[in-house]
């Protein structure tokens, strides 16, 4: 027994020590870390960073309770560029294997003398554990602001909110670096101990009217590590992920790909074993703005939704909250930022879903709690726009309701 408990103070000692040379402090030489889902969140772990120039040798050290010192090497992603992105930033990431689920890590980042300083993070649960889950709409603009207060007040009342989704559109004009760096400053601290999934939108690979450069969404391919299923021709803005007791899966609504992304999305409905099926994207099969029709997204996706069985669609795109319902799935339109429109039930009523809740010119996170037998989203509103309607106060629940199995 004295020889194990040995055995685990040395082993912690080495983590605490090995990384850091004598007489030298951690460094901020690592930005803009981000925690991301690997296919397997229970077992493994996406970490990525920038560097202001390229550097080997990096590697990330993690630490399990009982002192077991793992080291992930890191690979080198393609960078962001000035031209596509705002700045030049070179990526990198490691995927941190072999992890026990619903245990807590602390972790850094080493490359040479320089290391960044301790954080954590928490492996998901078994399928049979409840979570808690935080989503977001999108941010857009003024990252610095009504997003980052957004995101700020979700994890101050929801603590245990242990994986956050962002449904796409993370910036306004991906060339502008100012903005991307308003979104990582919206991200920090959540984004260093949680793992963001984010579908991308259409602002971030330039599917605007006008000018725009995003070199084929370059800034959201290089900060967002999506996972990897092994699909045949999969691209890693399309993926899901096996976190407790849901599948996420992750569609590119904006793609040029949507036939090969059904085969894909009725694939995950189909292999689910988990209890249940939440879909992510950024422009949901029925538009909450008036002046849209998101019929390309019903012809490719709609049907796999019902005849497969999904539970929960979260979108943004439209800049207002809806809740809708139709054969069984419950779709949910949500915005984070401070940019609005105004919002109708035309798309969804001509289209043979029933709308039950809306808001315009209201910001809301959604908490979900997800257990084996009960899915649970309370939408709270976070920031109101002058005409906001209802006159829902901030941090008041908007919506509430909760799906049985």
């Amino acid at each position: 027994m004295r020889s194990r408990v040995a055995m685990t103070v040395t082993m912690v000692l080495a983590a605490l020590l090995l990384p850091v040379p004598s007489g030298v402090a951690a460094s901020s030489g690592f930005t803009r870390i981000l925690l991301t889902s690997t296919a397997t969140p229970a077992t493994s772990q996406y970490v990525s960073w920038s560097r202001s120039r390229a550097a080997s040798g990096q590697r990330v050290v993690t630490v399990a309770p009982d002192g077991t010192v793992r080291t992930s090497p890191a690979v080198r992603k393609t960078g962001t560029t000035k031209r596509t992105a705002g700045s030049t930033q070179y990526r990198y990431v490691a995927r941190v294997s072999g992890l026990t689920p619903s245990t807590r890590y602390r972790y850094r980042i080493v490359s040479g003398s320089t290391v960044s300083s301790w954080r954590t993070f928490r492996t998901a649960p078994r399928a049979g554990e409840p979570f808690t889950l935080l989503s977001f709409g999108d941010t857009q603009v003024d990252n610095a602001g009504v997003p980052e207060s957004t995101i700020d007040r979700a994890v101050k009342r929801y603590p245990s909110g242990e994986l956050m989704l962002q449904a796409g559109d993370v910036v306004n004009k991906p060339w502008v670096g100012r903005e991307w760096a308003d979104l990582h400053r919206a991200l920090t601290p959540s984004g260093q101990s949680r793992s963001w999934i984010s579908s991308i939108g259409n602002h971030e690979q330039c599917k605007v009217p006008g000018p725009c450069r995003s070199g084929s969404a370059r800034g959201f391919r290089s900060y967002f590590q999506g996972a990897s299923n092994g699909f045949d021709g999969q691209r890693r803005t399309w993926f899901r992920v096996d976190h407790g007791p849901a599948r996420i899966i992750v569609l590119d609504s904006f793609g040029s790909d949507l036939k090969r992304q059904r085969a894909f999305l009725i694939d995950s409905l189909r292999t689910n074993r988990r209890a249940w099926s939440i879909v992510l994207m950024h422009r949901g099969p029925f538009a909450a703005r008036g002046d849209r029709d998101n019929a390309e997204i019903r012809r490719w996706f709609l049907g796999p939704l019902e005849k497969y069985g999904a539970d929960l669609v979260l979108s943004g795109h439209d800049h207002s909250y809806a809740r809708a319902t139709k054969a069984g799935v419950t779709y949910v339109t949500s915005v984070s930022g401070p940019k609005y429109y105004d919002t109708s039930a035309k798309d969804f009523r001509e289209n043979g879903a029933r709308r039950v809740k809306w808001a315009e010119r209201t910001s809301t996170f959604q908490a979900l709690r997800i257990t084996p037998t009960t899915l649970r989203l309370r939408a709270v509103v976070s920031h109101r726009a002058k005409g906001a309607k209802p006159a829902t106060a901030v941090g008041r629940t908007l919506d509430l309701f909760t799906l049985r199995r």
